[in-house]
Parts: C-alpha cells; structure tokens; sequence
C-alpha cells in the first residue's frame, strides 16, 4: 500500500469522524432540570459479581477412600478387597443409592442398606439415614458391619 492511499484512507477516517460529530451537534439540547421535577436514576455496576461461596470438596478417587478408611480404623491388609467391594458396589461414589434394594434401600460407599438403621443410631454413627451418604461416616458403618460379620455383609470372598 502507497504512502499516498494512506494518506487519504486517514484523511478520509478524519472527516467522517468530524462529520459524525457535526451530525450529533445538530440535535437540540437536552431539558434543563427543572426545580420541584424527580429525577430517576437507574445504576449500572461496573465492578464484577463474585460468586457466593460454598463449602465443598472435590470427590476423590477410589484410592484416597480406601486410605480414608485405614485412617478410620480398616485394617490395612483388608485395602485390596476393601477397594474391589467400593469399587463394585458404588464405583466409589459416596452419592450412590440403591432404590431397588428390598433392604431398605442401599447407601453410601460400601451401599450400606436401610435394615441397619437401627443399630446404626444405637452405635451413635448415624443420627439419619442420610448421613451414610458422608464418605466419612460411611466408612465408619461399614467397619462395624464388617466387626460384626465380615465381609459376608457384601457376598465377598478373601
């Protein structure tokens, strides 16, 4: 591109801009405020939004649940199979829940199932049904039921 098309591009850019500028001094001038007349303002905040915060935490793996459960008490030498029955029977998620179970119904982790409510309030590890669905608490349960029974709780073989 020439020094000259240059020249007149800007030139050109110019006069626009002027002529732009000339086109909106045309236009009469706003009201003056008059005394005794409201005013209606409406704000707009420039400054960003920041998001409320909530506490939560990151779901973690298969692995750290089983090393959550030998800091609980578990057994360390009970991780292998500790790992294969979390695995299988929630996929490591502490939400899962099992409606179809006719034990009422399964929660949790280890998919602890409703028939145990009771002796789970009298051990003082749940106050509800819900709480099995805390990683920590479900962990807890399962341990007991395993004092109690084994891994027979959950058809499991060593």
């Amino acid at each position: 591109m020439s020094y000259l098309a240059i020249k007149i591009g800007a030139w050109f850019i110019s006069g626009l801009a002027a002529f732009t500028l000339l086109w909106d001094a045309s236009k009469p001038p706003a009201p003056k405020l008059q005394p005794g007349v409201q005013i209606t303002t409406t704000l707009i905040s420039i400054a960003p939004m920041l998001p409320t915060t909530t506490t939560t935490t990151a779901p973690k793996g298969c692995a750290q649940y089983v090393a959550d459960a030998i800091t609980a008490g578990w057994p360390a030498d009970q991780s292998p199979l500790l790992a294969r029955v979390m695995f299988r029977e929630s996929r490591c998620n502490p939400l899962a829940f099992n409606s179809q179970d006719s034990n009422g119904g399964s929660r949790g982790l280890m998919q602890i199932n409703g028939v145990h409510e009771t002796w789970l309030k009298e051990a003082g590890i749940i106050t509800h049904l819900d709480d099995l669905f805390r990683p920590e608490v479900n962990i807890i349960a399962a341990l007991h039921l395993w004092r109690m029974v084994g891994w027979q709780a959950w058809k499991a073989t060593t």
